[in-house]
């Protein structure tokens, strides 16, 4: 999801791992502060103790007309790599919408702008968005159909860690 105003905008984050030299590519039109995610993204895979893939990793954010920026893509472009490599199950992120900022610990961090993105999210048809919880309380006025929506993901998808030091932080890590 990016941001166009107040409104957001669908962007997919897909992911290829080659056999290669080990590198990590970002395309699709990122700004500065996204292409810093790869080292926050590898960091924090390494602290929820899963390995990086030593291949060469693309990551792709589409569409690649459309200028992204922020952290906010952190956790999608980490769900992405570890399924196209192979340490998490491609399937149990399914229809999950991943939204936050990763901590080079693996903590789940708030980012700006998470309303107009699960707006966004809803209205595309996705029901289930994973947001930090220190965002929680913005989600948790979007609605679908007639109930109120939460920011978790289907049981299992996601392990989640409990909140060590910073209140609201959440690790990522590997499908239970």
């Amino acid at each position: 999801m990016s941001l166009g105003g107040r409104a957001g905008r669908m962007v997919a984050v897909e992911a290829s791992v080659a056999r290669s030299l080990p590198a990590f590519m970002l395309v699709g039109l990122p700004d500065a502060s996204l292409c810093e995610a790869r080292d926050r993204v590898r960091a924090a895979v390494g602290s929820a103790g899963l390995g990086w893939p030593q291949r060469r990793v693309t990551v792709n954010l589409s569409p690649a007309s459309l200028p992204k920026s922020g952290s906010g893509f952190d956790l999608a472009i980490a769900v992405a790599t570890l399924a196209a490599a192979g340490l998490v199950d491609p399937m149990a992120g399914e229809g999950v919408v991943p939204l936050g900022e990763l901590g080079l610990d693996g903590r789940l961090r708030p980012v700006r702008g998470i309303l107009p993105a699960v707006v966004a999210e809803v209205a595309a048809g996705f029901a289930r968005v994973v947001v930090p919880i220190d965002n929680l309380r913005e989600d948790e006025t979007v609605t679908v159909g007639a109930g109120t929506r939460r920011g978790w993901p289907a049981p299992g998808a996601f392990r989640a860690g409990s909140a060590t030091g910073e209140q609201g932080a959440q690790r990522a890590g590997p499908r239970e």
